[in-house]
């Protein structure tokens, strides 16, 4: 069992160096400044920042939840960031721009913020959410990413050829050791998983579609934008949350749901995405896809 611990700590160590460095080899100022100029932006603000983040504490308030819980679907929510996201906006036909954007600002946001987010969940779930110090925070969560992410946009300034070469293989591997995190984490924590109760999970349903509803629903008029902030409002940054997780040891208990919450949100958002493209089809008349998507790269 410590072998497995020492493990999923590697793997959340390394995948948080290959977020910061593949957001930095994604830094298109031609990119980011037309998702920045869109209107949607301001709004996938406010819904990733402000809406999600209220909706989760009012559901895990309002249900019958465990302490365990409550700290997983909150401490989720105040972690966006939107990594993964991009793929699905793509396959979605959303709008990429809008979404990249969004997900590098929301990254540096999410940092900035992390100590006042910490300290405000702290009050609100005391018994699950214990923030480590700040030299902690600094030295396992906020610099493993902040030194990459700036060494990545170097590395675009110098060569931005071989910047495109290199995102690839570095978005892979943070999907390898994320993906494998979350099976490991879950493997480590069943008997944990088994006891957990059904409201739980229902919570977990509820904020999900919560979310996507709010994103979806300030993205309008443009099917394009509903897309992309309804993605970006589910998918947060769980590489932020599984580092904070395992930054303590109080908190360690809370890694093997936040693996059941990222593959329940998961499977939570499926009747969406096979929802979306139809309901987009029909309000375009089924005319061609809008073009945002197609100028921008997918990988973050």
């Amino acid at each position: 069992m410590h072998a497995l611990q020492d493990f999923i700590g590697l793997m959340i160590s390394t995948f948080i160096v290959a977020l910061g460095l593949s957001q930095g080899l994604s830094w298109h100022l031609e990119d980011l400044g037309r998702g920045v100029r869109q209107p949607a932006f301001a709004r996938g603000l406010g819904v990733c920042l402000i809406g999600v983040p209220l909706l989760s504490i009012i559901v895990v308030k309002v249900l019958p939840l465990g302490p365990t819980a409550q700290g997983v679907i909150a401490l989720m929510a105040f972690c966006p960031g939107l990594p993964m996201a991009l793929n699905v906006v793509s396959q979605q036909k959303g709008n990429l721009p809008l979404a990249l954007a969004l997900s590098i600002t929301l990254s540096l946001v999410a940092i900035v913020l992390m100590p006042w987010s910490l300290k405000l969940l702290a009050q609100l779930f005391p018994l699950a959410i214990q923030p480590p110090p700040y030299q902690v925070l600094l030295s396992r969560v906020m610099l493993p990413f902040l030194i990459p992410f700036a060494l990545g946009i170097g590395f675009q300034k110098l060569s931005p050829v071989w910047a495109r070469r290199l995102r690839r293989p570095v978005k892979l591997y943070f999907n390898f050791a994320l993906g494998v995190a979350v099976l490991a984490l879950l493997a480590a924590s069943f008997p944990l998983l088994k006891r957990l109760p059904f409201w739980a999970l229902v919570a977990m349903v509820v904020v999900t579609l919560g979310s996507t509803a709010l994103g979806h629903v300030a993205g309008r008029p443009r099917p394009e934008d509903r897309t992309a902030l309804a993605i970006s409002a589910v998918f947060g940054n769980p590489a932020f949350a599984f580092c904070l997780g395992g930054s303590t040891y109080p908190m360690k208990s809370l890694l093997g749901v936040m693996g059941l919450y990222l593959l329940i949100r998961t499977l939570a958002l499926v009747p969406y995405l096979l929802w979306n493209p139809r309901h987009q089809a029909s309000e375009r008349g089924g005319g061609p896809t809008l073009p945002p998507g197609r100028r921008a790269s997918a990988n973050p």
